[in-house]
C-alpha cells in the first residue's frame, strides 16, 4: 500500500500476516490429565480406610475443586486464547511503533 505523508513524501507500507497456531485443545487434554491424575490420587486418599479424618476431609475437598476445574477449563483456555491474541496485537503494535521511531532514509 502506498501514501503520500503530509510533507509530499511517497511511504510504502508492506503488511505481512504471521500465522500462529494457537492449540487450546492440545493444552486443554493436559489440564485434564493433570487433574485426573489429583483426582485419581484424592480418591485413593479417601478410600484407604486407614486415613485419618481430618486427611481425608482435605483430600475430599482437593477432589471438589479439581471437578470444579474441569468444567471451569473451558473457560481458562477460552481466556488464554484471547490473551495470547491481544498479546499480538500488542506486539504488532509496538513494532509498528518502533518502525515509525526509526529515522526516514532518503
Amino acid at each position: 500500500m502506498e501514501r503520500e505523508n503530509n510533507r509530499g513524501q511517497r511511504v510504502r507500507l508492506s503488511i505481512t500476516a504471521r500465522r500462529v497456531r494457537i492449540e487450546p485443545g492440545k493444552k486443554r487434554r493436559s489440564y485434564i490429565r493433570r487433574l485426573e491424575r489429583v483426582m485419581r490420587t484424592c480418591d485413593g486418599i479417601v478410600a484407604d480406610p486407614e486415613t485419618p479424618e481430618g486427611v481425608k476431609v482435605k483430600a475430599l475437598a482437593v477432589l471438589i475443586r479439581a471437578v470444579k476445574v474441569c468444567y471451569d477449563i473451558v473457560t481458562d483456555v477460552e481466556v488464554e486464547l484471547i490473551e495470547e491474541q491481544a498479546e499480538e496485537i500488542r506486539r504488532a503494535l509496538e513494532a509498528r511503533r518502533r518502525r515509525s521511531q526509526e529515522p526516514s532514509r532518503g
